[in-house]
Parts: structure tokens; sequence; C-alpha cells
């Protein structure tokens, strides 16, 4: 456990975990993966001779809320799971994540734990801010990664959730997972403006105080992949053909079905995105739904 303020700190990991501490109180802002996460979690909170008391979910992807269950069943103090609306019916029921994304009942290859956590009974977030002790945890919107990502600040860290995505990550996935084109674009530019804090907490990247370096990366990032997409609908395709020219131009490597599925409605999010400005066209041709750059 490493603390970044007095109150205020994070477990380093494939997703760093906040940390908000009160005396040997403990909240958690994310919980990982699956239940090994949820181990490690608990040996050093254990080693810190703390007790997990509460459990703020960033948003329903498996990553972030995979160690609920083991962490729930196994932390006798525990008082509240909660997560932003939406997102918390999806941490009860995480088959959800898989259906929207196949659009039908799920093929097996998308029911594994990197699209379906373990269910865990979340409730959505009462307010704008939760006390704890004498703190208090605020809640900051964050949507467009997911359908309605949030962020906390406490003890003047920020906890910024999947918002910004390191160049390592960017460089090896090709194409960043997102839900909402346009309110991921809105939120990135919004934190251009957030004020100084004592630390800011990426899930995916190494905390620090300023994040504008990673805020630029992932808008242009964004701008690429949108000047892509028009190019390549010159000539109408579908979204499907489009995740095979766009995997071959910036030599994306799909290697499981999941992944795939990942990719296809990222692709959509951007055309969504590109229908709204009116720069592109959609209709169905024999029998295929295509999309055109005007």
């Amino acid at each position: 456990m490493k603390m970044v303020s007095h109150h205020a700190g994070f477990i380093p990991g494939p997703v760093n975990v906040g940390v908000i501490r009160d005396e040997e109180r403990i909240v958690l802002i994310d919980t990982g993966l699956d239940d090994q996460s949820a181990k490690r979690i608990l040996k050093v909170v254990e080693e810190a001779d703390c007790e997990i008391v509460g459990i703020l979910n960033t948003h329903a992807h498996a990553d972030h809320y995979g160690g609920n269950d083991r962490i729930r069943k196994l932390s006798k103090g525990l008082e509240f799971i909660y997560a932003p609306a939406i997102e918390d019916a999806i941490i009860r029921y995480p088959i959800t994540e898989p259906v929207y994304l196949f659009g039908a009942n799920p093929i097996a290859e998308l029911k594994g734990k990197f699209l379906m956590g373990k269910p865990s009974p979340a409730e959505p977030l009462p307010s704008p801010s939760i006390p704890f002790g004498d703190l208090e945890i605020k809640v900051v919107s964050l949507p467009g990664h997911s359908i309605n990502q949030v962020g906390y600040v406490c003890d003047n860290v920020f906890f910024c959730a999947d918002t910004v995505f390191p160049s390592g990550i960017i460089e090896k996935y090709g194409l960043l997972y997102c839900f909402d084109v346009k309110a991921q674009l809105k939120t990135l530019r919004s934190l251009k403006n957030i004020p100084p804090y004592r630390m800011i907490v990426p899930s995916h990247a190494r905390p620090r105080q300023n994040i504008s370096l990673l805020i630029d990366e992932n808008l242009s990032h964004m701008e690429e992949i949108s000047e892509a997409i028009l190019a390549l609908l010159a000539v109408p395709k579908s979204a499907e053909t489009l995740v095979a020219h766009l995997g071959e131009q910036k030599g994306i490597p799909l290697k499981s079905i999941w992944q795939y599925h990942l990719h296809l409605n990222t692709i959509k999010a951007y055309l969504a995105a590109l229908l709204k400005d009116e720069v592109i066209s959609v209709f169905v041709e024999k029998n295929t739904l295509v999309w055109v750059r005007k």
C-alpha cells in the first residue's frame, strides 16, 4: 500500500486499487480482476492492520469489480459496495456486458473473467459525496470509456479511473476501448481544466501530479482513429469490414473472440459519433448495414 497523502493511497497492480484510509478503516476504489486480485488486496490490508469497510467501483468493467465478491465474503466489517447508476446494475448482473457486446445470448468465449466478473450486490451511489469518518469522498462524473464511469476525490487525491491510458497500452492494443466517443472527448478535454491535486491516480498508469501529457496522447489517439475510419469510408464498408481493414492498417493484433468484440463495439462508437457530426451516412445495401463518408 502506497500512501500519497495522509488519508489516500493505492495498491499498485495491473489496476491501481485506490485506498481511502481513516485510522484502521479503509474504503477501496475498485478491486481488480478476480479472486487473485482480491487475495492480494486482502493481504496488503491485513498487513497494514486495517479493515475494509467499503468498496467504491468506478465502472462495471470486470478488471475493476472482479474482486468485489471475494472481498465481500471475507471482510466482516464491510458496510457498502457502491457504483455509479447503470454500472451498479451490470456489477449485480455481469451477463449484461457480454449481452450488449454480442447483441444476443452471448457465446461461451464472451463469458470469461475478462468480460464477466463475479456478481456482487452493488448499490447506486447515494449522493455526489460520501461521508467517511471526518472525510468526504467526492464523486466526479467521467463518462465515455464506459456508460457512466466516475472517479473519486479525497484528501486532494484524484482517482481518475480509465479516463487516460499510457502510450505503452495505446501501442500494445492499437485501439482504446470506448463506449461513447463524444462523451470520452468531452471528459478528456474537461480534465485539462481540473484544479491541481496532490496526486492523480489513473487505473492503468503510474500516479502523477499532472496528466496533461496523457490527456494529449489519448486525444491524439482518438483523432487518429477517427481520421483513419473516415479515410477507409471513402468506399462503403460494414463495421465488421472496418475492424479488419483498420486492424491491417494499424497493425492491431486481435488474438481472441472477446478482443474482436471489444474492437467492433469501439468502431461502432466512432461510427455513431461521426454520424452525429453528419460526416458519414449509413444505409442497408444487399442485406448489409454499410457506412460511407459523405
